[in-house]
């Protein structure tokens, strides 16, 4: 089959850091943010950066820093300058000599630093806080990641529909569809929802099934990873994956142009049975906007087929290695054994999830009303524990520097809407995503020399 050559996914150095994980990218420009040395650090100050925007956990942080200052004398200075700008500000404090401390984000983001050697080996607080294997990020045989907190892909459904339906959870490809197209009543309810779109909501889904169904976009072999969508096994079952959504989206709105928002908002609005979220904002939201099915809307795995693993989402603490390391590791140890910890966590319930599960299991952390009220949500999450894989360690043992070329432009959701609106044959879709992810690569390693 020819592979054709797609246009207009340019490598961009604001994509890379803002949706994260593009680490290969990061040879090519990680002068432009290393311009000056750093300059001294402060002792009795630490500058804290975080991504976090609900009031509710910023009052928290206060709370904390209160505490901290009067315990060990030493300041800590909060910068919040949001999800989409978070990047470059971190970018331009380095590049200026005066680092921050910490960096509170994803880690896929911080992959970036990382691997431009800019964050300090913390692996003695990770082994502190006995944090899991498949939560730690391992760049140059280090830790580069304390996580604080996670977030799984998971579904949500319609238990009161299921019931009228006499319809029992799904499990499998098979029970997914029976069951969405039992609970299609187009137009005035959709059996599920596939957003089919270049935006994350799609290519997430997409990343998701291909994890039940063991598809790997690249293979490690001899300490590299290389391109291997469209070969063999993996090219069958990303085929088999994009034909199964195709088919479930005959039972979902279009969803050509929908996201996030719309994942939550086309549930609790009643006009999609089943749908997914990572995390529980979604029930956050049907609490919010429509109580009444609060309580039948219920969480579920998607449904798998060859495995039961699943996309996971890790955010943590990420310190500048010229920066005041011992104080910024003073101040994560703090922060983490904190009893304010568990009340950061409880700024959104159920859908901030701890990195330690015994910290999910204690009584603190289910002392809150909504957990009390959804302990099914908590043993669900507990029952899925540990069969989250990040994207950088999905295709090998290694931590793969490339992931931010499928990542970065949405790839998966391109490919879904490839299939699901334009009804393109699957497998031409595979093998172009697949050389266009090869071309990427191609180009970063000429960046580099």
């Amino acid at each position: 089959m020819k592979k054709s050559k797609r246009q207009g996914w340019p490598i961009s150095r604001r994509k890379v850091m803002q949706y994260g994980g593009a680490a290969g990218l990061v040879a090519a420009v990680a002068p432009q943010i290393m311009i000056r040395g750093a300059r001294g650090a402060d002792p009795k100050r630490v500058l804290f950066v975080s991504e976090e925007s609900n009031p509710k956990a910023q009052a928290v942080y206060d709370r904390i820093n209160a505490d901290f200052a009067a315990e060990t004398g030493i300041e800590v200075v909060m910068e919040y300058p949001g999800f989409t700008n978070i990047a470059q500000r971190v970018a331009t404090l380095i590049a200026a000599g005066t680092p921050p401390e910490i960096v509170w984000f994803g880690a896929g983001q911080a992959m970036d630093l990382a691997l431009a050697n800019q964050l300090a080996d913390v692996g003695d607080v990770v082994e502190e806080l006995g944090i899991p294997d498949n939560l730690r990020m391992v760049v140059d045989g280090a830790n580069r990641s304390v996580p604080t907190s996670q977030q799984f892909t998971y579904g949500w459904y319609r238990s009161d529909l299921y019931d009228a339906g006499s319809l029992q959870p799904y499990d499998s490809w098979e029970d997914y569809l029976e069951v969405v197209k039992s609970l299609n009543d187009a137009p005035r309810i959709y059996g599920n929802i596939v957003p089919s779109t270049n935006l994350g909501a799609s290519h997430l889904l997409l990343e998701t099934m291909f994890r039940k169904n063991d598809v790997h976009w690249f293979a490690y072999e001899d300490g590299q990873y290389e391109v291997a969508l469209d070969e063999g096994d993996n090219l069958a079952r990303a085929v088999e994956t994009l034909d199964f959504l195709h088919e479930a989206h005959q039972y979902s709105p279009e969803a050509s142009t929908y996201n996030w928002a719309e994942l939550m908002s086309e549930y609790y609005t009643e006009k999609v049975a089943n749908s997914y979220y990572v995390g529980a904002r979604l029930l956050e939201q049907v609490m919010a906007n429509n109580p009444g099915i609060a309580d039948a809307t219920r969480p579920i795995s998607l449904p798998q087929r060859l495995t039961d693993k699943y996309y996971l989402s890790i955010q943590g603490f990420h310190i500048n290695k010229d920066s005041n390391v011992d104080g910024a590791k003073q101040y994560v140890r703090f922060f983490l054994q904190n009893p304010a910890y568990v009340d950061w966590l409880h700024s959104v319930p159920l859908h901030i999830i701890p990195a330690q599960r015994e910290v999910l299991l204690s009584e603190a952390y289910q002392a809150n009303d909504v957990i009390q009220k959804r302990m099914d949500v908590l043993e669900f999450l507990d029952s899925i524990w540990g069969n989250g894989v990040p994207t950088y360690y999905w295709d090998g043992p290694e931590l793969n520097p490339y992931v931010g070329l499928f990542e970065n432009d949405s790839l998966g959701g391109w490919m879904l809407a490839e299939r699901n609106i334009r009804g393109r044959p699957a497998e031409e879709i595979v093998v172009e995503a697949a050389e266009t992810i090869r071309e990427k690569k191609a180009d970063v390693e000429r960046r580099r020399g």
